[in-house]
């Protein structure tokens, strides 16, 4: 039996029985009981504490127990998965019955055009929670959604505030097109933009569905997967709640490569020359000088970088009556750029929302305005970072003179980083947002409901760029600048409006008839988007850079040399959509879903296309023979879905043939001769068709305390639109054509604890999800193409986009060895040189040796967070990573002196091949355009693969909220504090890169090879508060 004490007891009972005396005269009593589950079955365990002290026991053996408090005390029982239970100490406690905690089953989940609860979903719906969105340092919801749910697969490309490059797939790879998923805010469809100006924290959920039970309701677009955003809104009979919160914090550049030092650098390049038989490149007195002014060294690259702030600030009002519900928050994000500037860089962003809902009579009314604005301002002076990094770090390398000039040198024979950043031009973008939504939903009869829906996305975007020139001296003692980078001042204006129409009606049915439950959903929808944009620039008419505008010239047009002034565009897609369910006794379960789409993209002939899908499940702890597993561990339920998803991946006008027409196509007589050409359209375009078969189970054990769900699917993608082969004569590019086929299988499991014992709760979750595709059908059944140093490849039978190059077998430790050795034709190779495979055993290295040696696509994609609270603290911690990946590097960060474009050389290169260091990672240094540099460095090898797999602290916070008796006299619900940091530890094989970094977008499709030497990943620390009156 659990025995405890009381503060206030006369007397105390203590683990031995022995009692003693207290010093003050308190009445009090010693009360006992047992607690029990709902079969009458003891609780071992149960927390039983009194409310408002520390003082407490646990239940025994045969769930008894025992305590001594005074008789008006309120007794809490607690236990993980059961619901908490308080009584009086001077109530009946012989015999009390914890009841489980259904809230995981009854909890509410979204869906396309409504809801259903976790218990009934028999879908593949993952849902995330504001609390995994709010407080986090994060520009975007893109950035915080990255880990926080299976198999939704976030790279973050660039750290940039005013550069967001993000990869956003669910569920892997389906298709050689757009493989992005459908977005939708509060019912509206609309697009990824809109999505990544939300601010998170008026998010109240995400729902992301995924597989075609959950996905066929939204038809044609749905292919990869949907995300569902729903906002927050008031509560009925809520008083009116008052929250404030703010973080502020500091973003540090990190730096993931050093170069050595100036006479380290020096005399490494030497050891590059003379080992292919070269001159020296450094004398003994320029490395000696190197030597002595070390103290002195200043990398360029830390020279154009600084910690910049992060500021967040919210305000939300909420609260209710009986009819009527309301929410208005308004929201300022702040992200400094890192670049040292006079300007100021950086990105600024402003939201305002309201949400309103009330009830006349049968009718329901909800009414919802969104405004945000964004403002952006970066430098236009291309990728200073890479400039910066192939600077040695030898004192001689100044960016600026003492008297405040600009310096070029041997590196930067045109033009200078910091110069560019702190004197050159900017390029500032504008976006004025508002979603706008009324819905009038009204009660036909019992069960019947009839809704109609209007929405409208207004997006307005400007970019305002200034060109200038800068002026750079060629040493110290240059007295003539030069102008560099632009000869001339220059201004341009790009306006882009578009809009986004939306109209639904639909009918919503749900009735309980017994042990029956019947509902349906029929509807009507029409979207229709409008875009427009124009460009126009000029040259010395801008006041803001100190222009004359007395000389004017200009031209209105798009600067690239398009001729037309202006261009724009309109689709629609109109719909039909239906939903059927059916469940009986909450145990088996059914549903039908299907999209009938019409989309103005396509010919009338081949406009429509049809989605179905059907959806079982079978809850199999609500059958009697599983009733004593019911009670004793939890709930378990499997289901399964088919059905066929679509994507419209294809250009507004792509079925029309297409001109376009310049006044300088080609040359004839001497002169340029105008002329026209055009791309061929194809009448009988349509969709793309995914079939997707899923079954999962979604399991609770320790009554409710530990839940598992588990998905395996298969996704067969049929009809993609890809590119005929033609002759290399043709004249024109073949307009694409449905005839690709992939393939896309995976699964995905999630796991979640609770767990409380006394005052601490903590609460685990874990996810891991895995896809791998497949090309089945191609025109020609491969294709290579060329990305820099290597190829990558489309074969039938391989996934998409595969790095197709040599295997590098080690390094040659002697003549002996090469001549023995199958080389390359041509090649010279000495001791410390690459050896490649010989995969045919043909006794030659050529194309036919090449092999898929990886892939960039990221498999075992994972998360995991742990959270923590005990009197008022709390704790978190979120994990992210990657299982497998291949990652491709070119440049300098791999190959020391780079094509002579780089001049540096890094710490993470020194483990090369000498005849004292064999066992090397790298092979032997090698002047540039040598026969071993060329071995090396320019043949298609996986030397230029990298493991890419890491795990990732993204975010830890400390925080404390202070007790209620502190802060309710100060007319307050709510006060805590936190400290927390972003991206603050890295654990992969290549610390010198990035893991995420990648040289593919979304869609596997790549426009060249990857540097690695982007804008630097950022490590966040800061602090905050969260307020509530």
């Amino acid at each position: 039996m659990g025995v405890a004490l009381c503060v206030g007891s006369p007397s105390v009972a203590l683990a031995n029985g022995v009692s003693v005396a207290a010093t003050n005269n308190v009445q009090q009593t010693t009360v006992r009981g047992t607690v029990v589950d709902a079969s009458g079955e003891p609780m071992i365990g149960v927390t039983v504490s009194v409310k408002g002290s520390s003082s407490g026991t646990v239940t025994g053996l045969d769930g008894s127990f025992s305590l001594n408090c005074k008789p008006t005390d309120v007794l809490v029982f607690s236990y993980v998965g059961y619901v908490n239970q308080e009584l009086r100490a001077n109530a009946n406690l012989s015999r009390i019955v914890l009841k489980e905690d259904n809230a995981i089953l009854d909890e509410v989940v979204v869906i396309g055009y409504g809801t259903t609860t976790r218990k009934s979903a028999v879908g593949a719906v993952d849902q995330v929670r504001s609390d995994l969105l709010e407080n986090r340092p994060v520009a975007n919801v893109t950035q915080a959604l990255q880990g926080a749910a299976p198999n939704v697969i976030i790279q973050r490309k660039n750290y940039n505030p005013n550069a967001q490059n993000n990869n956003f797939n669910i569920r892997g790879i389906s298709t050689l097109n757009d493989n992005s998923p459908l977005f939708v805010i509060d019912g509206l469809v609309t697009d990824y933009d809109n999505f990544n100006r939300l601010n998170p924290n008026d998010i109240e959920n995400i729902s992301i569905l995924k597989d075609a039970g959950t996905a066929a309701i939204y038809g044609s677009r749905s292919a990869n997967g949907v995300v569902l955003v729903t906002t927050k809104k008031g509560k009925n009979n809520e008083r009116t709640s008052i929250r404030l919160n703010g973080m502020v914090g500091w973003e540090d550049p990190h730096i993931l490569f050093t170069p050595v030092t100036g006479y380290q650098n020096a005399v490494l390049r030497n050891i590059a020359e003379t080992n292919v038989g070269n001159t020296p490149v450094y004398s003994q007195d320029q490395i000696l000088d190197y030597y002595a002014h070390q103290s002195e060294e200043s990398w360029a690259l830390n020279e154009i970088f600084q910690t910049a702030m992060q500021q967040n600030y919210n305000i939300s009002i909420s609260g209710g009556s009986d009819k009527t519900t309301y929410m208005v928050s308004a929201g300022y994000f702040d992200q400094g750029s890192n670049y040292v500037s006079t300007q100021k860089f950086g990105l600024q962003r402003y939201n305002f929302r309201t949400n309103l809902v009330t009830e006349l009579g049968r009718l329901k009314l909800t009414a919802t305005l969104a405004y945000t604005r964004t403002d952006s301002k970066n430098t236009n002076g291309g990728s200073l970072e890479i400039d910066a990094s192939r600077v040695p770090s030898a004192y001689i390398y100044k960016m600026k003179s003492a008297d405040g000039r600009y310096l070029l040198n041997d590196v930067w024979g045109e033009f200078n980083p910091l110069g560019q950043l702190e004197s050159g031009g900017f390029d500032k973008y504008r976006t004025n947002a508002i979603t706008a939504s009324v819905t009038g939903e009204l009660k036909i009869i019992d069960g019947l409901k009839l809704r109609g829906v209007f929405g409208a996305d207004v997006v307005g975007n400007n970019r305002y760029s200034r060109s200038m020139p800068s002026y750079y001296y060629a040493g110290e003692d240059a007295t003539e600048p030069r102008p560099r980078k632009e000869s001339d001042f220059r201004t341009s204006n790009w306006n882009a409006d578009n809009y986004r129409l939306n109209t639904q009606i639909l009918l919503d049915y749900n009735k309980t008839f017994g042990v029956h439950t019947v509902s349906g959903l029929f509807g009507a929808t029409n979207e229709s988007y409008t875009w427009y944009n124009n460009e126009i620039w000029k040259n010395y008419v801008d006041p803001d850079l100190g222009t004359s505008t007395s000389i004017t010239t200009g031209e209105v047009g798009n600067i690239g040399g398009a001729t037309t002034v202006d261009s724009s565009g309109q689709t629609s897609i109109t719909s039909l959509l239906g939903r059927i369910g059916y469940n009986y006794k909450e145990r088996y379960y059914a549903e039908f879903d299907f999209r009938y789409d019409g989309s103005s993209k396509f010919h009338k002939d081949y406009r429509w296309g049809f989605f179905p899908s059907l959806s079982l499940g079978w809850r199999i702890s609500e059958e009697p023979f599983m009733e004593k597993y019911r009670e004793k561990v939890g709930d378990l339920k499997i289901r399964g879905s088919y059905g066929i998803l679509g994507s419209q991946a294809v250009g507004d006008y792509d079925r029309y043939t297409r001109y376009s027409v310049s006044s300088t196509t080609y040359a004839y007589n001497n002169q340029a001769v105008a002329g026209a050409g055009f791309n061929l359209g194809l009448k009988d375009l349509t969709w793309e068709r995914t079939n997707t078969f899923n079954i999962g189970f979604d399991a609770s054990f320790l009554h409710n305390a530990l839940n598992i769900t588990f998905d395996y699917y298969t996704k067969r993608t049929k009809d993609i639109l890809m590119k005929p082969l033609q002759p290399s004569v043709f004249g024109t590019t073949m307009p694409s054509t449905n005839i690709g086929e992939m393939s896309n299988d995976g699964w995905e499991l999630s796991i979640n604890y609770r767990l409380k014992t006394g005052d601490m709760k903590h609460n685990f979750y874990f996810n891991i999800g895995d896809s791998k595709n497949k090309v089945t059908k191609f025109p020609g059944n491969e294709q290579i193409s060329g990305v820099d140093e290597i190829y990558k490849i489309i074969r039938v039978g391989q996934p998409l986009n595969s790095y197709y190059a040599w295997q590098v077998e080690g390094l040659f430790q002697s003549y002996d060895e090469i001549k023995n050795s199958a080389l390359p034709l041509g090649a010279e190779v000495a001791p410390g040189d690459l050896k490649f495979k010989d995969q045919n055993g043909d006794g030659v290295i050529d194309s036919n040796d090449r092999v898929i040696v990886g892939n960039a696509f990221p498999r075992y994609t994972f998360g995991f967070t742990y959270r923590f609270e005990w009197k008022g603290f709390d704790f978190s911690m979120f994990w992210q990573g990657v299982g497998k990946r291949s990652q491709m590097l070119r440049g300098e960060l791999l190959e020391p002196y780079h094509s002579n474009y780089s001049y540096v050389m890094y710490k993470h290169q020194l483990d090369f091949w000498t005849p004292t260091n064999t066992n090397a990672k790298y092979p032997r240094l090698a002047a540039q355009g040598s026969a071993s540099d060329t071995n090396n460095w320019g043949r298609p090898s996986d030397i230029f693969v990298l493991d890419a797999k890491y795990a990732r602290l993204k975010n830890l916070a400390i925080g404390y909220s202070l007790p209620k008796k502190v802060i309710e006299p100060l007319g307050l619900q709510k006060l805590r504090v936190y400290v927390t940091g972003q991206d603050l530890l890295t654990l992969t094989k290549n610390s010198f890169i990035d893991p995420e970094s990648s040289e593919f977008g979304s869609n596997m499709n790549s426009g060249g090879g990857n540097s690695g030497r982007n804008y630097p990943m950022l490590q966040y620390y800061g602090f905050g508060f969260d307020v509530e009156f």
